[in-house]
């Protein structure tokens, strides 16, 4: 029987090569990031406008709005199948993003279930934290620079929100959009986040 040559030099190498791999793994998130911000930037802005234009409120514009996020759901879901069919290795990142935004989802919606009842705004008022919060978590546990940064800008527009009136309410969760998915989710293209 021969020896094993496979010295600790070897062993060291082929560690960090599996390192290095893992890091260069992508997740896809920039696909959703951007999806949903874009989904979600014009679902608020089309509020904002049916708010400041009475004889837009009754019209398909308003009755139909919500077929944005079935429209978000189709094309994740068609993403989603063709990632798994090409994906061989599953990067932790992912199931980062997959809890992280699924507890943003969960957190929203209670939110807004709670706002319809004690009719207020409240939901609409607190989006840009929420959004924020979420996006900075990720960042800072992806080491994305600009999901923290962006994080931090949305959550901060939160006073601003606080302080304004409902249509305003509804353009600063747009903008928050904007800054806590489209901008990062453009950066991510370019970064193995």
């Amino acid at each position: 029987m021969g020896k094993n040559t496979f010295s600790t030099t070897d062993s060291l190498r082929t560690i960090e090569a599996a390192i290095n791999e893992a890091k260069s793994s992508k997740t896809g998130a920039s696909f959703y990031y951007i999806l949903w911000g874009l989904i979600l930037s014009i679902y608020f802005t089309l509020h904002f406008f049916i708010i400041t234009n009475p004889e837009l409120q009754g019209t398909k514009i308003d009755t139909f709005n919500w077929v944005l996020f079935p429209i978000g759901g189709l094309l994740s879901f068609f993403n989603k199948s063709k990632d798994q069919r090409t994906e061989t290795n599953v990067p932790q990142l992912e199931k980062v993003y997959l809890f992280a935004f699924t507890g943003f989802a969960f957190m929203y919606a209670v939110l807004t279930f709670a706002s319809t009842y004690l009719s207020s705004s409240l939901a609409i008022m607190l989006f840009p934290l929420i959004i924020g919060s979420t996006v900075y978590v990720v960042g800072g546990i992806s080491r994305h620079k600009i999901s923290i940064c962006s994080g931090i800008l949305s959550m901060l527009l939160t006073v601003l929100s606080i302080l304004s009136k409902i249509e305003i309410q509804f353009l600063i969760a747009s903008i928050a959009c904007i800054l806590s998915c489209i901008i990062p989710g453009i950066s991510m293209r370019k970064s193995n986040v």
